[in-house]
């Protein structure tokens, strides 16, 4: 089970297919529209945080491969 995103791209390239890059790219169109990327320099609006986070990796029962963003303290 990768506990990165390297690690997620590394198994795909051995294993010769896109699982785990399918997975990631999915999760990441979904969490898109909650997020709003804001440059370095720009002035932050009044009510926003900084916040991160990381992905978890799983594998359903399916088999399918999941890819989770969770925020970083929760």
């Amino acid at each position: 089970m990768p506990r990165t995103i390297e690690q997620a791209l590394e198994l795909d390239s051995k294993n010769g297919n896109t699982l785990w890059s399918d997975a990631i790219n999915k999760e990441m169109t979904n969490v898109m529209v909650a997020i709003d990327i804001i440059d370095d320099e720009a002035v932050i609006p009044q009510g926003y945080s900084k916040s991160s986070g990381h992905l978890i990796f799983d594998v359903r029962m399916t088999l399918e491969r999941k890819a989770r963003w969770v925020k970083d303290g929760h």
